[in-house]
């Protein structure tokens, strides 16, 4: 049940790409959610978001597009693909395999390298050498048939560093999905 003072827009009816009073019609019912978001704006956003607001109450044609754009333009970090890079060509292996895999997919979705300088870059900065050097050995056709290797091979070992080895998995002629290798139970013990 909402709170007796807020406010609650009704869902923008579908648009269908008709040209003209239905267009019109979809761009009439954002304006309420623009008016919305900007009214959540305090100190420098609020008076930077004001021109806006002013286009919404005297019923101004707004681009919602322009408005995106100018947004991030002023507000997002446009120093996060150079940040990004910096701190995926420093990262290195501290914890599990896995961690260390979705910190560096994570990384490398913000820089948008393709395939190829990040899977030269993905092994080199594991902490385990003889994964890192047995991987080197292997010609893989992509980042993700490399992270699903190294995934299984990390859970591996660090079952037998635990005393709990990974169960041998029932002979399969296909790849593990990278969900199979992140989604079954891990076997390191976390203390």
């Amino acid at each position: 049940m909402p709170h007796p003072n807020s406010m609650v827009l009704a869902k923008p009816q579908p648009f269908n790409r008709t040209r003209g009073a239905a267009a019109k019609s979809f761009v009439g019912q954002i304006f309420p959610y623009l008016a919305f978001a900007v009214l959540f704006m305090t100190d420098y956003a609020a008076t930077w978001s004001q021109p806006c607001l002013r286009q919404v109450f005297n019923v101004e044609e707004v681009s919602f597009n322009k408005f995106l754009d100018d947004f991030k333009s002023s507000f997002f970090d446009h120093n996060c693909q150079h940040l990004a890079e910096v701190a995926l060509q420093s990262l290195c292996q501290t914890g599990t395999v896995l961690a260390y895999t979705q910190d560096f997919n994570s990384h490398a979705c913000t820089i948008g390298w393709a395939d190829a300088p990040l899977m030269s870059l993905y092994p080199w900065k594991m902490e385990n050498i003889q994964l890192a050097v047995v991987m080197s050995n292997i010609q893989f056709t992509s980042l993700w048939t490399m992270q699903a290797m190294a995934l299984k091979a990390g859970q591996t070992m660090e079952g037998i560093w635990n005393g709990q080895p990974a169960p041998v998995p029932p002979a399969s002629s296909s790849a593990p999905t990278p969900m199979q290798c992140t989604s079954q139970p891990s076997n390191v013990v976390h203390t």
